[in-house]
């Protein structure tokens, strides 16, 4: 499984959108709930918290330089096909290495 953190400013409902758009991207690509883990943070919190892929914007990756996962960097969090491009090599050579 791999486990995602959609990072935004407070963390609450453009937190939930962002979650939700990558769990679409992901179902769309024949991923189900077994093969990822979707979470929602703050940048305050997200530090803390261990995911294989942080998705996130620029401004936000800034404050996440030394963290030991992925930090992908999107434009608009709330861009589906944005969202796609990024991630989906990222998320499949992941995937396949916890195989």
């Amino acid at each position: 499984m791999v486990k995602l953190c959609a990072v935004c400013g407070m963390g609450l409902g453009s937190g939930l959108l962002v979650k939700m758009g990558i769990e679409r991207v992901l179902e769309r690509h024949g991923y189900g709930r077994n093969d990822f883990r979707v979470e929602i943070a703050d940048i305050s919190t997200a530090r803390s918290m261990s995911p294989d892929i942080f998705m996130t914007t620029a401004e936000f990756a800034k404050s996440l330089r030394d963290v030991n996962a992925e930090v992908l960097t999107v434009k608009n969090l709330f861009d589906e096909s944005e969202i796609e491009a990024t991630l989906m090599d990222v998320f499949e050579r992941i995937l396949n290495e916890k195989k």
